[in-house]
């Protein structure tokens, strides 16, 4: 039998204290933004458990590949932290599993799993691991992404709709040339918003052009660049994926010789952190009704008082300095 991992072997592998450990593990203070990340990735990739004595112990596990966990800057991560805290008033164990690349694309043991009393599933899977998800007859709530195939509860956010919102409200302060950034085929979430982007586009009667519309990261590994080829002329506003696309966005425009808001517009998704620190005008989306969305589908279906089904969570628009309006 596999010896169960402690919060010493995860210490002992980063050259850290324990008490680091305990901290990240808890989203307690006392540690970096980075060195927490990199505890959990750790954490995950070692196949730790999060564990307290209860007289009803559940498990479960919270699978999300690393490409999404590390470089959304705390959207999936704040999830984890809100199920985590959730799971811990309850004494329900808790795993945060992190997949690489190769093992997301082979997915060939699902034993691993076998232990767990249900799963919760961020960011999209490859369709090789949601099959072999489904093979553990477990059940599934799957978070911020969905395939019509697979047999899951979903807690979503109304991408569609969010996306037509944000790009009217550019719209509304006189922009007529609307660029988005953004890979169309990563996600369910960046196409819906994408196509929402669309709808404001038509039933406002602007013109779309394909050359407006390009991502700034690698899909397989989430990272952002800056080496973007712009489009001459410029549109006069962008439409961002999320707040991470539009803060590497902004450095690109700025190489080029461009600022934000003065000479193009920004507006993106998610209201994490990192759109507060740098003004950007963002979509907030409520990760921690995310989580307790998420937390009391799980519960009733493995009670089975519930049958699963799809769970919207709200959304408002948060205006900073990012967008200028043209009027």
């Amino acid at each position: 039998m596999k010896k169960k991992t402690t919060m010493q072997d995860i210490a002992d592998k980063l050259g850290i204290t324990k008490v680091s450990v305990s901290k990240a593990l808890g989203d307690k203070p006392g540690v970096s933004d980075s060195l927490r990340r990199e505890i959990i990735q750790t954490a995950g990739e070692m196949g730790y458990v999060v564990s307290q004595p209860t007289e009803d112990k559940k498990s479960f596990a919270f699978v999300v590949p690393k490409r999404f966990f590390l470089e959304t800057d705390k959207f999936y991560s704040a999830i984890f932290y809100y199920l985590s805290n959730l799971c811990m008033e309850k004494g329900f164990s808790f795993a945060p599993v992190v997949l690489s690349l190769k093992s997301e694309d082979t997915a060939e043991d699902y034993s691993f799993y076998e232990g767990f009393d249900g799963i919760y599933i961020a960011g999209e899977l490859s369709d090789n691991y949601i099959n072999m998800l489904q093979r553990t007859a477990k059940p599934l709530v799957a978070i911020d992404f969905y395939k019509t195939y697979f047999d899951a509860s979903y807690v979503l956010i109304d991408n569609f709709y969010i996306g037509y919102h944000a790009t009217c409200h550019l719209i509304e302060q006189g922009h007529r040339k609307i660029g988005f950034v953004g890979n169309i085929s990563q996600t369910s979430s960046i196409n819906d918003r994408y196509y929402g982007y669309l709808k404001a586009l038509e039933t406002n009667g602007l013109p779309f052009k394909n050359e407006w519309v390009f991502p700034n990261n690698n899909p397989q590994t989430g990272l952002y660049n800056m080496d973007v080829s712009f489009p001459s002329p410029l549109p006069t506003a962008f439409v961002c994926h999320c707040d991470m696309a539009a803060y590497f966005l902004s450095n690109s425009l700025k190489n080029i010789g461009k600022s934000v808001p003065q000479d193009i517009s920004l507006i993106s998704f998610d209201n994490t952190e990192l759109s507060e620190a740098f003004g950007l005008t963002s979509m907030d989306i409520n990760k921690k009704e995310i989580a307790e969305t998420a937390f009391y589908v799980m519960d009733k279906i493995i009670h089975k008082e519930k049958h699963r089904n799809r769970y919207y969570v709200s959304t408002r628009l948060i205006n900073r300095e990012s967008v200028r309006a043209l009027m």
